[in-house]
């Protein structure tokens, strides 16, 4: 199991669940989101630490460094901030 840290936040597990925003989602933690789907934006964080996998082709194309959450499952243990 994998897990996510929030800097600030706190942590929780990645227990396979469809994507890295539904696990915090389902944790309790308040993560921007909005279309769940890669095409808005809303959930970009930035990758502090850790390694992803991309699980869909987002439309919209985060900056260096950062990520969607919708779009995401962590590969190990990650840590991640809000923007």
């Amino acid at each position: 199991m994998a897990k996510i840290t929030v800097i600030g936040q706190g942590d929780c597990e990645f227990n396979g669940q469809f994507s890295m925003l539904e696990a915090l989602d389902e944790s309790g933690f308040d993560m921007p989101y909005s279309c769940r789907g890669g095409n808005c934006g809303a959930c970009t964080v930035k990758l502090v630490a850790g390694e992803v996998e991309e699980i869909q082709d987002p439309a919209y194309e985060p900056g260096e460094g950062e990520i969607l959450t919708c779009s995401v499952i962590p590969v190990g243990d990650v840590t991640i901030e809000l923007l």
